[in-house]
């Protein structure tokens, strides 16, 4: 969805292949002369612990709990946790990280990429509308209180994108750098570098729709073609309605969102197909008061904030 439009040394760069997505990062320096190998680890942790297709790993267990049971998890797992409960108040429910046993029933049962997916067998899970755990920051530890199966999807990667450039600014002194997540992207500068970020034509992959100039900030792009299919008679996607359980039905089918935040930007994705117009703008800002939109409907058109 994103095409970076730099040439950097091959010294200070970074590709892999973590959480089913393709990474890229390219730094100005680093003072830890193992970055890279630090880098893969932390993705490499969150592809195992954080993943719903995963058996026997923290998420799991963490699902598994019954209302009353309290559970210590790490740190990280614990903070996005806290952060997605807090977008799903500021979303209204419109987003929601309960939302795993909803995508399993409209087919979404296995990592991509596949085509077709068995029918809707049974009756929908109930849809959770209130937080599932209680936090103890004392010793990073939830208990839960209501039913509701966790699925960080696209906030599990925004939230990983945002942490490993913290970790690079911070404790490796990196002056500036990209972190691209398969279009979760974060880039900081210290006024030296301006980064050039092309957004692809989601109906033409080698064209670009816009060129975006970034010093400091995050964009994410999410898109419901790319993660879709058959269930029966029906087309069904990855993007969920938090409120009412179902593929959200929109003109847009590719936004992405301009911000200061990688989870905010993650988030405000989802968003854009979920309301339009001033209802759109308003819960935009309640996620962050300065952001950008570039979206795509389904006759081609660009609407740009």
């Amino acid at each position: 969805m994103i095409v970076l439009q730099e040439d950097h040394s091959r010294d200070n760069e970074l590709a892999f292949e973590a959480m089913n997505t393709n990474f890229f990062l390219s730094v100005s320096n680093s003072s830890i002369s193992n970055w890279k190998e630090q880098i893969i680890h932390w993705f490499k942790y969150v592809d195992r612990e954080w993943s719903r297709f995963q058996e026997e790993n923290e998420l799991s267990k963490l699902n598994n709990l019954i209302i009353g049971q309290r559970i210590s998890i790490t740190p990280p797992l614990f903070d996005v946790l806290q952060k997605a409960e807090d977008y799903r108040n500021k979303t209204g429910g419109l987003f929601s990280p309960y939302l795993k046993d909803l995508l399993q029933y409209h087919g979404y049962d296995r990592s991509f990429p596949f085509e077709a997916a068995e029918l809707e067998r049974g009756t929908k899970t109930l849809l959770v509308k209130s937080s599932s755990f209680v936090f103890h920051p004392n010793d990073f530890s939830v208990t839960r209180v209501a039913e509701g199966q966790v699925d960080l999807g696209g906030i599990g990667k925004g939230y990983a994108v945002e942490w490993a450039m913290g970790w690079l600014k911070r404790f490796a002194n990196v002056k500036y750098g990209i972190v691209d997540g398969g279009g979760d992207i974060s880039v900081w500068s210290n006024g030296d570098k301006e980064w050039k970020i092309g957004i692809n034509d989601p109906f033409h992959h080698n064209k670009e729709i816009k060129q975006i100039t970034l010093k400091n900030g995050s964009i994410a792009t999410s898109n419901i073609i790319y993660r879709s299919w058959r269930q029966g008679d029906q087309k069904k996607h990855h993007i969920l309605n938090g409120k009412t359980g179902v593929p959200v039905e929109s003109e847009i089918i590719q936004a992405t969102v301009i911000t200061s935040n990688c989870l905010d930007a993650e988030v405000g994705a989802k968003l854009c197909f979920m309301e339009t117009g001033a209802a759109l703008e308003q819960q935009l800002t309640k996620l962050n008061l300065n952001y950008k939109y570039v979206l795509v409907n389904r006759n081609g058109d660009v609407i740009i904030s």
